[in-house]
This record gives C-alpha cells, structure tokens and sequence, in this order.
C-alpha cells in the first residue's frame, strides 16, 4: 500500500459567517501552474505538493474575492498542518446586506483590506488575557445572545485597533481568539468588544462590506486595515 505525504491543507473559511465553505468552485495556482488539491468532504483542500518550507498560494471563486495566502510549514503543526483562511465574500451573496462606499484617494494604494466597525454593541467588555501555551484566552465580563464563534472582531486599545477571530467558547465569557498579530502587553479593561465586518476594495477603492441584516444603515466606522 503506498501512502502518500501530504504537504500540507487549506481550510477555507467564510469571514463573515465564520463557516467552513464547502462544494464551491475554487481556481488554485501555485506561480503560473493551476494545482488540483483534493478536495474532502469536511471542506479541507489536502496539497500532496509541494514541499517546499514555504509556499504561495493564489486562489480564485466565483462568490469570494481571489487572495493569495503564503503558507509556512513552520507555523503548521507536524500532525495537522492545517492552514485557515479567510475568504472575503463578493457583492450579491445572499444571506448578509452590503455597505457600499469609497476609500479616498489618501488611502491608497488600492486593493486593500476594510473593516466596518459596528456601534451596535456585543454586551462583553475585557477584563483579563490568559496565555495558555500558544493559545490565547480573553476573559469577558457582560452578557451577549450573539454567537461569536469564528466571527471577526476587535478592541480598542490606547488609540489603536486590536483585530482578532474568536476561535471556540468555553464557560460563561471566556473565549479563545487567534489574533492578527501579537496582543499589546498591556490591554486596557473595561474595552468594549466590538463586532467588526471586513472585505477588500476594488482597484479604485471602492467597497461592499457584507453585514448583518438591518445593519446596512446602523451607526458605525469604516476603516481601512
């Protein structure tokens, strides 16, 4: 029986609903060459080459904006490397409204990555960062009926935003979140968490945000990232 070595997988993810996307028509190109990375049935795209420390990735469908992803097998655990990401959705998915505007000019160059920041808030405010490991855990004071799990969002942080996915809940209010970048060495407590919904611009800046329904005209804050 030959068994063969996996160099490593793609998970996809939807950012606005932070679901798993399945049975969607993926292009993936490696420089100029289309690969065919075998697609499961749980939404993993399993790459057999190449294996080489570092690879890019270019990928390209019908319902979401192309990226490219670079994927380092150093940051990929040895029994699961498994690379997440998060793929912004186009304009016309169903299931969402867009919020639809104009980075100025000021902001280029363009494409680049823009958040909505929402006014409507979650009900959690920080209160405490455990490190576990690798792993990091916010503690959370408040009550919320939302279901955060593998939505975007972010704290406000001494002027400055601090964007992270919450990951998994576990107890009352303590969620583990995997941050964009390494948390500040200090987070202010009492911060409100603040649901944030991100997309990417056109050549010339403009944008359509996908929120959540009734939300399109509700009070907040578009930033560029």
């Amino acid at each position: 029986m030959i068994r063969m070595k996996i160099a490593f997988a793609l998970r996809l993810v939807d950012d606005y609903s932070g679901k798993d996307i399945r049975k969607n028509s993926f292009l993936f190109s490696i420089g100029e060459r289309i690969v065919h990375p075998v697609e499961k049935e749980n939404g993993l795209y399993i790459f057999l080459e190449p294996q080489e420390a570092v690879t890019r990735v270019h990928l390209e469908g019908p319902d979401y904006h192309p990226c490219t992803v670079q994927v380092e097998k150093k940051h990929l655990s040895p029994e699961e490397p498994v690379a997440e990401v998060r793929m912004y959705r186009r304009p016309g998915r169903g299931g969402c409204e867009y919020l639809e505007g104009q980075l100025p000019k000021e902001d280029a160059p363009f494409p680049r990555k823009v958040c909505f920041l929402r006014e409507k808030p979650t009900g959690l405010t920080f209160r405490e960062l455990r490190r576990i490991g690798e792993e990091y855990w916010f503690l959370f004071q408040g009550f919320t009926r939302e279901d955060l799990t593998g939505k975007p969002c972010m704290l406000e942080n001494r002027g400055e935003f601090f964007p992270f996915v919450i990951m998994e809940k576990r107890g009352i209010n303590e969620y583990r979140v995997e941050p964009e970048e390494k948390p500040p060495e200090q987070l202010e407590k009492g911060g409100a968490l603040v649901r944030i919904y991100r997309t990417v611009t056109d050549q010339n800046g403009a944008y359509a945000i996908p929120v959540g329904p009734g939300e399109g005209k509700e009070a907040g804050k578009v930033i560029p990232l």
